[in-house]
């Protein structure tokens, strides 16, 4: 055999036992994915996830708001106020949609607080806590209220109050940009362990069930759990990618 049919006859070889491996790993992970997905159909999860880091972020934002005369706002106040003014206190409702529309109606609902900030301070600062004090001062003094009249304000009063507020809105938009970021990364985080997790535990049985007693407590499998797992997790999302274009072109 001279080289060049060396060589071929190598790479089919290779071609040929990825294509097992690989085949193996993609149902695999289909089979994890759906798995996820399954759970997640029938159990709140996203909800409850979603619940909580809004919960700790505004608990955080409340901690880290600048001092300002009335005292440093109450993050269950934020939150109930926040939950009423985007979805009239339907918790469920808000927390289970994806995040980028519960990031959307938060973002709705901040309109309404820079509009009227008397009314929602504690949210107002909750949600702006890493704006000037200064800023911030100025709009509960100077900003109007849905019970109230408006304050009268000068030519100058106006001028000042009006870049305060812009700056108060710009850094409420970033804050919940960065909320947006923060929960979708975690979350696909989380989903991708699942996978990787859920992957190398169907490993494990498919070797234990058809491998029988080669399967034990060998390093070499090991690193095949893990390696397989790690492969299988990888490939899941790619699965559910798969499942949700293909969802999309039969709508």
């Amino acid at each position: 055999m001279d080289i060049p049919e060396a060589i071929q006859k190598v790479a089919e070889v290779i071609a040929n036992g990825l294509y097992k491996y690989a085949a193996a790993l993609a149902a695999v992970g289909l089979v994890s994915m759906a798995i996820i997905q399954t759970v997640k159909d029938m159990l709140p999860t996203r909800r409850w996830f979603q619940d909580w880091r809004v919960r700790t972020w505004l608990r955080d934002q409340a901690a880290k708001a600048p001092p300002i005369p009335g005292g440093p706002p109450i993050s269950q106040i934020a939150e109930d106020d926040l939950v009423t003014l985007a979805t009239s206190g339907d918790r469920a409702a808000l927390f289970d949609l994806p995040i980028e529309q519960v990031s959307g109606l938060m973002n709705a609902a901040s309109q309404i607080v820079l509009d009227f900030p008397l009314d929602h301070r504690d949210l107002l600062l909750c949600l702006a806590a890493q704006a000037r004090a200064g800023d911030l001062e100025l709009l509960l003094t100077q900003g109007p209220s849905a019970a109230g009249p408006r304050a009268t304000l000068g030519d100058q009063e106006r001028v000042r109050f009006v870049d305060a507020r812009n700056r108060v809105t710009h850094q409420v938009q970033r804050s919940l940009d960065g909320l947006q970021i923060s929960v979708g990364f975690r979350w696909k985080w989380i989903i991708q362990m699942l996978s990787i997790v859920v992957s190398a535990a169907l490993v494990w049985i498919g070797l234990a069930v058809f491998a029988g007693d080669r399967v034990g407590s060998n390093f070499h499998y090991f690193l095949l759990y893990l390696l397989a797992g790690l492969l299988g997790g990888f490939l899941a999302p790619v699965a559910r990618d798969l499942v949700a274009a293909l969802q999309q072109l039969r709508k």
